[in-house]
């Protein structure tokens, strides 16, 4: 009987156990997800100010402007008076040159002048300012495209040619043959209201090809060819050799001499110039004369001073070492940073080169210079990247405004200012939410609902940076925003592995092994004490 009674007596602790048990599980998944952490709100009133969106990257400073120094003639250098890095004023020495080898050099290039005042006296004396333009060779005028008062050389450059000229004395056309038409037959034809005789010269495919002679027709006109007093048709003549002719002088068209379908032998006279200019090979002659004395006065000057001098103040950036070997004309002798202007390239990766372009500003903040940024304008985009770790990398110049304390080589980093908006309504990109793709934030009111922060009130958005967007719709510059975020709770009951019944805790993680069937035989225990 006892063994009976302290077997109830467990089933009636299960029971009730489990019935509380699953009393507190229930409220325990009934809670709110939040209901660990408590919600903070801070309100945020929507005023104007300034915003900007940029783009940053790191550089060296260097000078933008170089002067590099060449001569137009070949030296030997036998000494460097100067090394790079060095600093240089105007007429300072930077090379020593053979004296002996510039003298031979001097001596060869006034031989070549000499020859050039010969060949512009010859010219000279053959000058006029009047001349005759002549028939290159026979020929039957066609068609004539000068004028009296014109420019020849402006006919030339819109017609290709100033006359159109038949060679062979032939013009011919192509016409359907008749049965019994041969080669070599004779037909009429007629040009216009006068007849010539014209020869069958060939018959290739049912079509005849007539010729007669270029006295008779003009190009792509129209001629009627009979043949025994039957008419065959009419067709379209063209010259059978013809010539283009044109012309090298230059000058205005006094009078002209050729005439349509008039005949023209070799030498006979086209037109008559005026206002005749020096030929080209006379303005050539002269562009060499005056550029082999002035580099002849340039070498005298050189083998005088014995050195070669920088042009200007600033900073050598290479210079030639001394050789036995002539140094080529136009080859560059020395390299020079001058001016006061400097700049600076930096790298932008292909996300965001797109927004950079030429004329925006930058500020420059150097590693070596703590206390002050400088200035600067894009200059220059590259439209050619560089891989760099997987991503393509271009290259922007940057002309900074600087000062003295700028030294050539310095480390920096540059802020390209992409866009800039002043004076526009602002919000903190805390107090924006999204969902479906629309932008929200919690409006402070006194029509909320109960179980929200505010007004859920959408908004346009337009520029950003990293903390806030330009208002374009949705918000007026007075309105609170609400910035909710969650703030964890230090109540340990959501940590807990067990359930607390009014006063008495029971802790799922000390029960015995047995215990997992609880929930099942908990359930019908009880519904057997509730029988009883």
């Amino acid at each position: 009987m006892k063994k009976v009674i302290s077997i109830l007596l467990t089933l009636c602790i299960l029971g009730a156990a489990g019935y509380f048990g699953w009393q507190a599980y229930q409220k325990y998944i009934a809670k709110p997800a939040d209901s660990g952490s408590a919600a903070l709100v801070t309100p945020y009133t929507i005023a104007r100010g300034n915003l900007s969106k940029t783009v940053t990257g790191t550089g060296t400073l260097s000078i933008s402007q170089t002067e590099n120094v060449t001569l137009d003639y070949g030296v030997t250098v036998t000494e460097a008076l100067a090394e790079e890095g060095d600093t240089v004023t105007a007429g300072q020495a930077l090379l020593s040159i053979d004296t002996a080898a510039l003298q031979t050099s001097i001596d060869t290039l006034q031989e070549e002048l000499d020859s050039t005042v010969s060949q512009l006296a010859t010219l000279s004396d053959s000058y006029s300012t009047d001349t005759y333009v002549k028939m290159p060779m026979d020929g039957r005028v066609k068609e004539v495209y000068i004028e009296k008062g014109q420019y020849l050389q402006d006919v030339m450059a819109e017609k290709g040619c100033i006359a159109l000229l038949s060679l062979d004395g032939l013009m011919t056309a192509e016409i359907a043959a008749p049965e019994g038409l041969s080669v070599n037959a004779t037909v009429k034809v007629k040009a216009g209201s006068a007849y010539t005789d014209g020869n069958v010269a060939d018959i290739a495919d049912g079509v005849a090809t007539i010729t007669f002679s270029d006295a008779y027709g003009s190009e792509g006109g129209e001629v009627t060819v009979f043949y025994k007093e039957e008419e065959l048709g009419t067709a379209t003549c063209h010259i059978h050799m013809p010539y283009r002719l044109t012309a090298s002088e230059e000058g205005y068209i006094q009078a002209v001499y050729l005439e349509v379908d008039a005949k023209k032998w070799q030498n006979n006279r086209v037109c008559y110039l005026t206002n005749v200019p020096f030929s080209g090979t006379y303005e050539a002659l002269l562009s060499t004369q005056q550029s082999q004395l002035d580099q002849l006065s340039e070498m005298k000057a050189l083998l005088a001073a014995g050195v070669i001098t920088a042009p200007e103040d600033g900073i050598v950036s290479s210079i030639v070492s001394p050789s036995a070997a002539e140094a080529e004309a136009h080859s560059t002798l020395a390299s020079l940073y001058v001016g006061d202007q400097k700049e600076m390239v930096v790298s932008v990766d292909e996300l965001d080169i797109i927004n950079v372009q030429v004329g925006q500003n930058a500020d420059i903040a150097m590693d070596a210079l703590t206390d002050k940024t400088y200035a600067a304008v894009v200059s220059k985009v590259s439209q050619i990247g560089t891989p760099n770790g997987g991503v393509t990398v271009y290259n922007v110049t940057l002309t900074i405004d600087g000062d003295e304390n700028l030294k050539f080589g310095m480390n920096g980093t540059a802020t390209i200012r992409i866009e800039e908006l002043n004076d526009v309504l602002l919000v903190p990109l805390t107090a924006l939410n999204t969902s479906r793709g629309e932008s929200y934030v919690w409006l402070q009111s006194d029509s909320a609902y109960a179980d929200e922060p505010g007004v859920r009130t959408t908004v346009e958005t337009g520029l950003s940076d990293e903390n806030y967007a330009q208002v374009l719709s949705g918000l007026n510059e007075g309105d609170v925003v609400l910035i909710t975020r969650e703030a964890s709770s230090s109540g340990t009951d959501s940590q807990s592995g067990g359930f607390d019944f009014g006063g008495m805790s029971f802790d799922i993680g000390s029960m015995p092994q047995g215990g997992g069937d609880m929930p099942g035989g908990g359930g019908n225990g009880g519904g057997r004490g509730g029988n009883r």
